[in-house]
């Protein structure tokens, strides 16, 4: 754990050094942070940032072995400072899989942003945030599946953002298949 520990500072600190003081791209999932470094935040040029959870569902974690890990690195992220503000061209935020319960209405000042991805954050609930949500009218994209949400909350979000493409349910997710006859 200290290793890995050791690893996040380190890549965090070469982050933001001088030399790259133009990153545009972070990937920080499963890298079990239970909050957003700060230094984060000093990484101005930052137009893609990923905090979320990837993991494979079949087959089970279980199965694959100690070697391909057992979900314990996945992050658990609870809040989004204010400082979220400094992202200022920031164009694609993913936090899914963590345990945000709310979103910080500084999240609307960002106006460059395209894509939000908050689902299965299932303490996250979208009727409280949706003055929040509201205001960013320019996404492209919104992603609230698995989040605390009910059907008159969805259907007030997409009345409200009617040039956002959100995915409020599995049934959004449009999976092209292959058939296997051709």
């Amino acid at each position: 754990m200290r290793l890995l520990s050791f690893l996040i500072f380190f890549l965090i600190l070469s982050c933001t050094s001088k030399h790259n003081s133009t990153v545009t791209t972070l990937n920080l999932s499963n890298k079990s942070l239970t909050a957003i470094p700060d230094s984060v935040f000093s990484l101005t040029q930052l137009e893609y940032l990923e905090l979320g959870n990837s993991f494979t569902l079949y087959p089970p974690l279980s199965g694959l072995g100690k070697e391909y890990g057992s979900g314990d690195s996945m992050n658990k992220v609870a809040e989004i400072p204010k400082d979220i503000t400094k992202l200022r061209k920031l164009r694609i935020l993913g936090l899914c899989f963590n345990d945000l319960r709310s979103l910080p209405k500084e999240i609307a000042e960002l106006k460059k942003l395209d894509a939000l991805d908050i689902s299965f954050n299932r303490n996250l609930k979208i009727s409280t945030q949706m003055e929040t949500l509201k205001q960013m009218d320019w996404l492209k994209y919104l992603n609230i599946i698995a989040t605390n949400a009910d059907e008159t909350t969805i259907d007030k979000l997409r009345k409200s953002l009617p040039k956002t493409k959100i995915h409020a349910k599995l049934d959004d997710l449009k999976i092209e298949t292959v058939d296997s006859a051709e």
